[in-house]
């Protein structure tokens, strides 16, 4: 992601949007790494929560999460969509870019969609319970791969 960002930089300072591709499987079920791509615009002065912000961790580590809810003192608390610990104290300064399109299965989503938008606040309204949901997807997942005949 650090090759990425001078890329992204010149992008906002022209006024425009930067796709990039998602890497890793914190965001799954919504992105996986490998496959979907998210275009990223420069963020507004104020985030909001279900916002899909790019940040950037105290370690360096460049992060794609949910902001699950905007705090009193101005910072954000995000989390994974495959995750259910939250990181909070995420501040302002830390946010390099905000997600405005999802480009999943060769399909382009705006944020902005109602179908995405429902989507996001199911996901973040079961996010107590998340834990069970990610069982039972992965459990899903395994009994999928162990029903198919040997090739």
């Amino acid at each position: 992601m650090a090759d990425f960002l001078p890329l992204i930089q010149e992008a906002f300072a022209q006024g425009k949007d930067a796709p990039i591709p998602v890497t890793g499987t914190s965001m799954v079920p919504t992105l996986l790494g490998g496959r979907d791509r998210v275009r990223l615009s420069a963020p507004p002065d104020v985030l909001k929560k279900y916002d899909l912000p790019l940040y950037r961790r105290q370690n360096g580590q460049f992060i794609l999460h949910r902001i699950v809810s905007v705090e009193k003192d101005g910072t954000y608390t995000c989390c994974g969509d495959h995750q259910w610990e939250k990181e909070t104290g995420i501040r302002r300064d830390q946010i390099l870019a905000v997600t405005v399109q999802i480009h999943r299965k060769g399909k382009d989503i705006p944020v902005s969609s109602f179908g995405y938008r429902l989507w996001v606040r199911f996901w973040v309204m079961v996010l107590p319970c998340r834990r069970f949901f990610l069982r039972v997807y992965h459990g899903g997942l395994k009994l999928r791969k162990s029903s198919r005949p040997p090739q």
